[in-house]
């Protein structure tokens, strides 16, 4: 039978095994719940940086859409009309004049094609050429632009053009169409307009030369 001592180391045994079970998950609980806490810190951490990434994406993406639609918009020659006609086309076409165009309507153009040139090389200096020879700006009745020599000459237009008294003031002129079969024969860039004696010369762009034929007034 165990005497008092015995019994007495016992228990001192006992008590110490359950306050070192005790300490352990002390020590365990204490470690889990300081790594929860510095999971949530790294996870606050981590949402500002995605958050900026994104950002940083969308401007991006913004940026190049931006690009594309400015060079979509840039690719025209004739600023609120329609595209160039194709090198070598022929269509009919209805030209809007009044008989102050054949010696108002001028271009500008430092180079030009063949032997069609605009009556100014710069706003200083004037070239000296043949009507049949120099280009002017016409419109049609659909705004499609063509820079054409010698359209005045044209018979049924040197009529027409001779019907009206001569220096007549150009707001007492009735505007007329011609129907006239247009043949693009080439492009002149770095063309100025210029739709009046006193007007502004309008940016540089680029045109179709064209010459006519067989044309008929209308109205």
């Amino acid at each position: 039978m165990p005497d008092e001592k015995d019994r007495d180391y016992d228990k001192t045994s006992e008590l110490q095994s359950k306050s070192a079970d005790e300490d352990d998950n002390g020590i365990d609980e204490g470690d889990d719940e300081r790594s929860g806490h510095d999971h949530d810190h790294s996870a606050r951490g981590a949402n500002p940086a995605r958050r900026q990434m994104k950002l940083w994406i969308a401007i991006g993406v913004g940026v190049v859409i931006a690009v594309l639609l400015v060079m979509k918009g840039g690719t025209g020659s004739q600023s609120n009309g329609p595209p160039l006609a194709a090198v070598g086309s022929t269509v009919t076409g209805d030209l809007t004049l009044v008989n102050a165009d054949r010696n108002e309507l001028e271009c500008m153009a430092a180079n030009g094609l063949k032997d069609y040139q605009c009556g100014f090389i710069d706003e200083k200096q004037t070239r000296q050429l043949q009507e049949n020879n120099k280009l002017r700006p016409f419109m049609t009745v659909d705004r499609q632009l063509y820079l054409i020599p010698g359209l005045f000459l044209e018979p049924s237009i040197a009529q027409r053009y001779n019907s009206e008294p001569a220096n007549k003031p150009r707001g007492e002129l009735k505007r007329f169409s011609a129907k006239c079969t247009i043949k693009v024969v080439g492009e002149l860039a770095g063309v100025k307009l210029r739709w009046a004696p006193d007007g502004a010369w309008e940016p540089a762009k680029k045109f179709s030369v064209a010459t006519v034929s067989g044309c008929k007034i209308e109205g």
